[in-house]
């Protein structure tokens, strides 16, 4: 299993691999995992620690930006394919290779979005023989957008040897699936498997495990009607502005106030960049940032909120965050902002609880709703959504079956 993210990594990637490399386990496989060394990840989960018996191996990954930069300058070819290739590459090379003979696996596993992961993967593969299962959970950077002309020519170039010298393709969505087969055509078409992100019943296991002052220990006000957004926010595909507009609008309205409501964003930095919208709107004091904490913290704060934020823009349409489905698991309302014509829209929307839109007018309506949800007593509405098709043990069962037709 080859995968740059790995716990003790917070990132996003995270659970999906984690979740395959469980239940692998699990069910009589003999996982080996190789992995970068954690001081490679900006956010760590410092609740982990490795089992007896895993066998999860660490290589050097030094970030460019970071480590090999001086005075926050360096060479941008540095970070081909991505800013840790330069040393993770030679470095899970070697060692890669001298697992395999170690070990001798039957099949290699790799996982995007990190360009140098499928690199890695595809010169064990070749040196090896081995059969080999490229996953995607996002489409790279060319394919819906662009990372530059040198990167998106190394990029292509990747991706190209992966459709070519892959046994097998696994996307997380249809539409990236679709994406990659419209532009690889048969290379795709003839080895492809759909296997959706999910939620994992077993942290909502690890979740009920916890004391009652753990699961007390949440950023909420319990005066005031709390919505929740877990994860990071950029400009260009999640973009926070609309909802505060509609928050300002509400304010403004006379329905929210600093008393009476709050939206509290976690791992999603310092909120710095949006201060200033934030001032000139008046609603500073109705929008909170918050450190990021573990994921079973987060996954608490979740089931504690009184409803729950996704906002996955138009240039993301063909993707679903995982976290979506943890939300949909918790049972609580939802303000999903997201393209009508994306795959989130269209996952989220089919469920009850839950309110969608774009603009500032449409987002304030489902606010209301949403707050218009919570009786006198301060209870929230559940919502029973039949979630069998989402779980992650599935998932993995489906990759199972991909392996053993490898093997």
């Amino acid at each position: 299993m080859i995968a740059f993210e790995f716990p003790p990594s917070n990132g996003a990637s995270v659970p999906r691999i984690e979740s395959f490399y469980r239940y692998l386990k699990q069910w009589g496989w003999e996982v080996i995992v190789l992995t970068a060394n954690p001081s490679a990840y900006s956010k760590i989960d410092s609740t982990y620690q490795d089992g007896p018996d895993d066998k999860i191996y660490r290589t050097r990954a030094l970030d460019v930006q970071r480590d090999l930069s001086y005075k926050g300058k360096y060479f941008s070819i540095m970070e081909t394919p991505d800013r840790w290739g330069l040393t993770w590459i030679p470095s899970s090379v070697r060692v890669g290779a001298k697992l395999i003979k170690k070990y001798k696996p039957d099949v290699i596993w790799s996982s995007a979005p990190t360009p140098s992961t499928h690199y890695i993967a595809n010169k064990l593969a070749k040196q090896t023989g081995l059969p080999w299962v490229a996953d995607y959970r996002d489409p790279c950077h060319y394919m819906n957008g662009s990372a530059g002309r040198w990167l998106d020519y190394i990029h292509k170039k990747i991706d190209r040897q992966v459709m070519r010298n892959s046994a097998h393709l696994t996307y997380a969505t249809a539409a990236v699936r679709d994406l990659y087969q419209a532009k690889y055509g048969a290379l795709v078409e003839s080895k492809n498997t759909v296997i959706e992100n999910g939620f994992d019943e077993a942290n909502f296991e690890r979740l009920a495990a916890l004391s009652s002052l753990e699961r007390a220990n949440t950023p909420f006000d319990s005066k005031k009607f709390s919505m929740y957004y877990s994860g990071v926010l950029y400009a260009h595909g999640r973009d926070p502005v609309p909802i505060f507009e509609a928050i300002a609008m509400l304010n403004n309205d006379g329905l929210v106030n600093a008393d009476n409501f709050e939206l509290i964003f976690q791992g999603a930095g310092s909120g710095e960049e949006f201060s200033d919208a934030l001032i000139a709107l008046g609603i500073a004091d109705l929008v909170q940032f918050v450190e990021p904490v573990p994921f079973i913290n987060a996954l608490n704060n979740m089931t504690r909120a009184d409803a729950l934020v996704l906002i996955q823009d138009a240039r993301f349409n063909k993707q679903i965050p995982g976290k979506v489905y943890e939300y949909l698991r918790t049972q609580r309302a939802m303000l999903v902002k997201a393209d009508s014509q994306g795959a989130t829209y269209k996952l989220a929307s089919s469920f009850d609880g839950v309110e969608t839109g774009m603009a500032a007018e449409e987002l304030a309506v489902g606010i209301t709703k949403l707050i218009g949800s919570k009786n006198e007593q301060g209870q929230v509405t559940v919502y029973q959504r039949d979630l069998t098709a989402y779980n992650r043990e599935q998932k993995a069962r489906q990759l199972e079956q991909v392996m053993l037709g490898l093997v």
